[in-house]
Protein backbone atom coordinates (compact mmCIF):
# COMPACT_ATOMS: atom_id res chain seq x y z
CA UNK A 1 0.00 0.00 0.00
CA UNK A 2 1.76 3.19 -1.20
CA UNK A 3 1.54 6.31 1.04
CA UNK A 4 -1.44 8.00 -0.51
CA UNK A 5 -3.40 4.54 -0.49
CA UNK A 6 -2.21 4.27 3.29
CA UNK A 7 -3.61 8.14 4.03
CA UNK A 8 -6.86 7.97 2.18
CA UNK A 9 -7.79 4.91 3.99
CA UNK A 10 -6.40 6.30 7.49
CA UNK A 11 -8.93 9.18 6.70
CA UNK A 12 -11.44 6.95 6.49
CA UNK A 13 -11.20 5.01 8.98
CA UNK A 14 -8.42 5.68 11.70
CA UNK A 15 -9.58 2.32 13.43
CA UNK A 16 -9.56 -0.09 10.86
CA UNK A 17 -8.17 -3.16 12.05
CA UNK A 18 -7.62 -5.46 9.13
CA UNK A 19 -4.50 -7.46 7.97
CA UNK A 20 -3.58 -4.89 5.52
CA UNK A 21 -4.18 -1.69 7.15
CA UNK A 22 -2.33 -2.67 10.01
CA UNK A 23 0.74 -4.20 8.20
CA UNK A 24 0.95 -0.84 6.05
CA UNK A 25 1.06 1.08 9.30
CA UNK A 26 4.19 -0.66 10.16
CA UNK A 27 5.90 -0.49 6.73
CA UNK A 28 6.83 3.38 7.07
CA UNK A 29 8.32 5.74 9.83
CA UNK A 30 5.91 7.62 11.06
CA UNK A 31 2.43 5.89 9.66
CA UNK A 32 1.75 4.71 13.37
CA UNK A 33 1.70 8.42 15.10
CA UNK A 34 0.22 9.47 12.34
CA UNK A 35 -2.93 7.02 12.62
CA UNK A 36 -2.22 7.45 16.18
CA UNK A 37 -2.80 11.64 15.55
CA UNK A 38 -6.33 10.61 13.79
CA UNK A 39 -7.63 8.26 16.22
CA UNK A 40 -7.00 11.04 19.00
CA UNK A 41 -8.87 13.29 17.58
CA UNK A 42 -11.99 10.81 17.08
CA UNK A 43 -11.70 10.03 20.62
CA UNK A 44 -12.27 14.12 21.06
CA UNK A 45 -14.68 14.56 18.96
CA UNK A 46 -16.79 12.09 20.68
CA UNK A 47 -16.45 13.71 24.05
CA UNK A 48 -17.72 16.98 22.59
CA UNK A 49 -20.86 14.73 20.99
CA UNK A 50 -21.53 13.17 24.64
CA UNK A 51 -24.77 15.70 25.39
CA UNK A 52 -26.60 14.51 28.09
CA UNK A 53 -29.86 12.78 26.80
CA UNK A 54 -32.94 14.44 27.95
CA UNK A 55 -35.75 11.82 29.79
CA UNK A 56 -38.05 12.51 26.85
CA UNK A 57 -38.38 9.53 24.53
CA UNK A 58 -39.28 11.48 21.16
CA UNK A 59 -36.04 14.14 22.20
CA UNK A 60 -33.59 11.13 22.88
CA UNK A 61 -34.14 9.61 19.50
CA UNK A 62 -33.69 12.98 17.65
CA UNK A 63 -30.53 13.37 19.35
CA UNK A 64 -29.33 10.07 17.92
CA UNK A 65 -30.79 10.47 14.64
CA UNK A 66 -28.74 13.82 14.13
CA UNK A 67 -25.40 12.49 15.92
CA UNK A 68 -25.48 9.43 13.21
CA UNK A 69 -26.01 11.68 10.33
CA UNK A 70 -23.15 14.30 11.77
CA UNK A 71 -21.12 11.03 12.20
CA UNK A 72 -21.71 10.03 8.54
CA UNK A 73 -21.32 13.82 6.98
CA UNK A 74 -17.68 14.14 9.07
CA UNK A 75 -16.26 10.53 7.28
CA UNK A 76 -17.34 12.10 3.98
CA UNK A 77 -15.58 14.92 4.42
CA UNK A 78 -12.87 13.55 6.00
CA UNK A 79 -12.54 11.00 2.51
CA UNK A 80 -12.75 13.93 0.23
CA UNK A 81 -10.17 16.14 1.91
CA UNK A 82 -8.07 12.73 1.47
CA UNK A 83 -8.83 12.04 -1.87
CA UNK A 84 -7.29 15.33 -2.91
CA UNK A 85 -3.89 13.36 -2.48
CA UNK A 86 -2.55 16.43 -0.34
CA UNK A 87 -0.09 15.84 2.27
CA UNK A 88 -1.46 19.50 3.46
CA UNK A 89 -4.46 17.52 4.63
CA UNK A 90 -2.66 15.20 6.96
CA UNK A 91 -2.28 18.66 8.80
CA UNK A 92 -5.99 19.24 8.62
CA UNK A 93 -6.03 21.88 6.00
CA UNK A 94 -9.27 22.23 4.28
CA UNK A 95 -10.05 22.69 0.21
CA UNK A 96 -10.82 26.06 1.73
CA UNK A 97 -7.93 26.76 2.62
CA UNK A 98 -5.60 25.83 -0.07
CA UNK A 99 -7.43 27.03 -2.49
CA UNK A 100 -7.33 30.42 -1.18
CA UNK A 101 -6.40 33.34 -3.25
CA UNK A 102 -5.71 31.22 -5.60
CA UNK A 103 -6.61 33.61 -9.06
CA UNK A 104 -5.37 31.36 -11.88
CA UNK A 105 -4.04 28.17 -12.18
CA UNK A 106 -0.15 28.94 -11.87
CA UNK A 107 -1.35 30.30 -8.30
CA UNK A 108 -2.84 27.13 -7.29
CA UNK A 109 0.14 25.15 -8.75
CA UNK A 110 2.34 26.81 -6.61
CA UNK A 111 -0.23 26.52 -3.48
CA UNK A 112 -0.46 23.04 -4.42
CA UNK A 113 3.70 22.49 -4.05
CA UNK A 114 3.88 24.47 -1.19
CA UNK A 115 1.59 22.62 1.11
CA UNK A 116 2.86 19.36 -0.23
CA UNK A 117 6.45 20.00 0.19
CA UNK A 118 7.11 18.24 2.65
CA UNK A 119 6.00 14.88 1.27
CA UNK A 120 7.25 15.94 -2.21
CA UNK A 121 10.69 16.91 -1.22
CA UNK A 122 11.36 12.93 0.17
CA UNK A 123 9.18 10.60 -1.47
CA UNK A 124 10.65 8.13 -4.09
CA UNK A 125 8.38 5.57 -5.46
CA UNK A 126 10.64 4.99 -8.75
CA UNK A 127 7.94 5.47 -11.34
CA UNK A 128 8.69 3.41 -14.38
CA UNK A 129 7.00 4.32 -17.88
CA UNK A 130 4.50 1.72 -17.55
CA UNK A 131 3.29 3.11 -14.30
CA UNK A 132 3.58 6.93 -15.60
CA UNK A 133 1.88 6.12 -18.77
CA UNK A 134 -0.65 3.91 -17.43
CA UNK A 135 -2.06 7.18 -14.81
CA UNK A 136 -1.29 9.68 -18.39
CA UNK A 137 -3.79 7.60 -20.14
CA UNK A 138 -6.77 9.02 -18.83
CA UNK A 139 -5.41 12.80 -19.86
CA UNK A 140 -5.44 11.45 -23.54
CA UNK A 141 -1.43 11.49 -23.45
CA UNK A 142 1.63 9.03 -22.69
CA UNK A 143 5.86 9.75 -22.63
CA UNK A 144 7.31 8.19 -25.47
CA UNK A 145 10.53 8.09 -22.37
CA UNK A 146 10.68 9.01 -18.95
CA UNK A 147 11.46 12.68 -18.86
CA UNK A 148 14.08 12.14 -16.29
CA UNK A 149 13.68 10.37 -12.79
CA UNK A 150 10.37 10.43 -11.46
CA UNK A 151 10.15 10.24 -8.17
CA UNK A 152 5.89 10.28 -7.72
CA UNK A 153 2.99 10.39 -10.17
CA UNK A 154 -0.38 10.09 -8.68
CA UNK A 155 -3.94 12.14 -9.32
CA UNK A 156 -4.72 15.21 -7.32
CA UNK A 157 -7.45 18.14 -6.91
CA UNK A 158 -7.05 21.10 -9.39
CA UNK A 159 -9.52 23.39 -8.91
CA UNK A 160 -12.38 20.92 -9.22
CA UNK A 161 -10.51 18.62 -11.79
CA UNK A 162 -8.92 15.65 -11.28
CA UNK A 163 -4.86 16.19 -12.55
CA UNK A 164 -1.72 14.78 -12.76
CA UNK A 165 0.82 15.40 -10.43
CA UNK A 166 4.62 14.21 -10.68
CA UNK A 167 7.71 14.99 -9.35
CA UNK A 168 10.73 14.29 -11.17
CA UNK A 169 14.18 14.83 -10.91
CA UNK A 170 16.48 17.71 -12.99
CA UNK A 171 20.05 19.16 -12.96
CA UNK A 172 18.83 21.47 -10.27
CA UNK A 173 17.07 19.14 -7.91
CA UNK A 174 13.38 17.88 -7.54
CA UNK A 175 10.21 19.79 -10.04
CA UNK A 176 7.05 19.38 -10.21
CA UNK A 177 5.22 18.83 -13.38
CA UNK A 178 1.47 19.18 -13.53
CA UNK A 179 -0.60 17.66 -16.47
CA UNK A 180 -4.30 19.51 -16.19
CA UNK A 181 -7.12 18.75 -18.64
CA UNK A 182 -8.17 21.49 -20.31
CA UNK A 183 -11.57 21.76 -18.56
CA UNK A 184 -11.44 24.83 -16.49
CA UNK A 185 -12.36 28.68 -17.91
CA UNK A 186 -8.93 29.85 -15.58
CA UNK A 187 -6.08 30.27 -17.34
CA UNK A 188 -2.42 29.58 -17.15
CA UNK A 189 -0.23 31.61 -17.85
CA UNK A 190 3.30 30.78 -19.25
CA UNK A 191 5.40 32.16 -16.24
CA UNK A 192 4.11 32.61 -12.53
CA UNK A 193 5.81 32.87 -9.02
CA UNK A 194 5.59 34.01 -5.48
CA UNK A 195 8.15 34.52 -2.72
CA UNK A 196 9.82 30.87 -2.74
CA UNK A 197 8.46 29.37 -5.98
CA UNK A 198 8.43 29.91 -10.07
CA UNK A 199 6.90 27.92 -12.87
CA UNK A 200 6.23 28.02 -16.16
CA UNK A 201 2.67 26.80 -18.18
CA UNK A 202 1.92 25.74 -21.65
CA UNK A 203 -0.42 23.84 -23.28
CA UNK A 204 -0.43 20.52 -25.40
CA UNK A 205 -2.97 18.40 -26.73
CA UNK A 206 -5.69 19.24 -24.90
CA UNK A 207 -3.94 19.80 -21.11
CA UNK A 208 -1.73 22.31 -19.29
CA UNK A 209 1.41 21.84 -18.52
CA UNK A 210 2.81 23.07 -15.50
CA UNK A 211 6.14 22.89 -14.31
CA UNK A 212 7.03 24.01 -10.64
CA UNK A 213 10.49 24.54 -9.01
CA UNK A 214 12.87 26.84 -6.68
CA UNK A 215 13.31 29.92 -7.53
CA UNK A 216 16.91 29.18 -8.73
CA UNK A 217 16.00 26.29 -10.71
CA UNK A 218 15.98 26.84 -14.62
CA UNK A 219 12.35 24.96 -15.82
CA UNK A 220 12.57 25.58 -19.64
CA UNK A 221 14.88 22.55 -19.96
CA UNK A 222 12.99 20.79 -18.06
CA UNK A 223 9.62 21.61 -19.90
CA UNK A 224 11.58 20.92 -23.46
CA UNK A 225 12.34 17.62 -22.28
CA UNK A 226 8.52 17.02 -21.23
CA UNK A 227 7.17 18.53 -24.34
CA UNK A 228 9.61 16.42 -26.75
CA UNK A 229 8.66 12.85 -24.67
CA UNK A 230 4.72 14.14 -24.05
CA UNK A 231 2.48 12.59 -26.92
CA UNK A 232 -1.10 12.75 -27.21
CA UNK A 233 -2.64 9.04 -27.78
Amino acid sequence: MDELEFRRQAYADPNDNSEPFQAAMGDAPGRADFVQQLQSMDRELEQVLKIPVPDDLADRLLLKQNLAVHQTQKRRHRWQLAAAASFAFAVGLSMALFNQGTTDLGQHALAHVAHEAGFTDTVDEAVDLKVLNTKLASFGGRFSELPGQVYYANYCDFEGIRSLHVVMGSDQGRVTLFVIPQQNEMPLPAQFADQRYHGIGQDRAGVHLAIVGDKNQALEPVLKRVKADYQPL
